[in-house]
């Protein structure tokens, strides 16, 4: 409700019951977006500009330490209008207030492996979604994280080869991606904050 609070209460009778309805509250937390408006349930594709997020589209792709290493005057950006999944990651990284880390980090495939201090399998919203697979991989935003069924939710810009490209979101498995690159995560996974998984060597 506007202006107001939302308090979920569980009835607790006992330590059992106490450690339930706090898996209950946080699971029911982390199901929460944050700081993103994507919301199709079961995902998008666009040969536009239609699947992505906070105003992403050809018109701001030379703007920004983004655009400098991945927009339409690199070898990165591909297509009339450009599409390009590295492009639109790293553009969310600034639009997210991480600042010009002074140098590309490659192909998306080689981003995990420049990154690796700070790549593992721990999804968070904010993180980028990596991939090795293909041509050249790919990574994608995380807009969603539902902990309950272990899924998150991908925006992202995509190449398909020729003049063509598209914009796409989804929901996937956690496992499905490489890894997770956390560079300016909107919310701290709750196993990061434990100290309990190790970030990926």
């Amino acid at each position: 409700m506007p202006g107001g609070s939302c308090v979920t209460h569980f009835p607790v009778t006992s330590r059992r019951g106490l450690l339930a309805s706090l898996v209950a509250a946080v699971a029911l937390l982390s199901m929460t977006s944050v700081g993103s408006t994507a919301g199709a349930a079961t995902g998008c594709k666009s040969f536009a500009y239609a699947c992505t997020i906070d105003g992403y589209n050809a018109t701001i792709m030379t703007v920004g330490w983004a655009a400098r290493y991945y927009g339409a005057g690199t070898k990165g950006g591909i297509g009339t209008p450009p599409h390009n999944c590295t492009l639109f990651a790293a553009w969310m990284l600034e639009r997210n207030g991480l600042t010009d880390p002074g140098h590309s980090w490659g192909y998306a495939d080689q981003w995990g492996r420049m990154l690796a201090s700070n790549t593992n399998d721990v999804p968070a919203v904010g993180a980028i979604a990596w991939y090795i697979g293909g041509a050249m991989g790919h990574v994608a935003y995380v807009a969603h994280v539902n902990w309950v069924n272990h899924t998150v939710f991908l925006v992202s810009d995509n190449y398909a080869g020729g003049v063509h490209g598209y914009t796409s979101n989804a929901w996937v498995p956690f496992g499905e991606p490489t890894g997770y690159i956390h560079l300016r995560d909107l919310a701290t996974p709750l196993a990061l904050i434990a100290g309990r998984l190790p970030r990926r060597p």
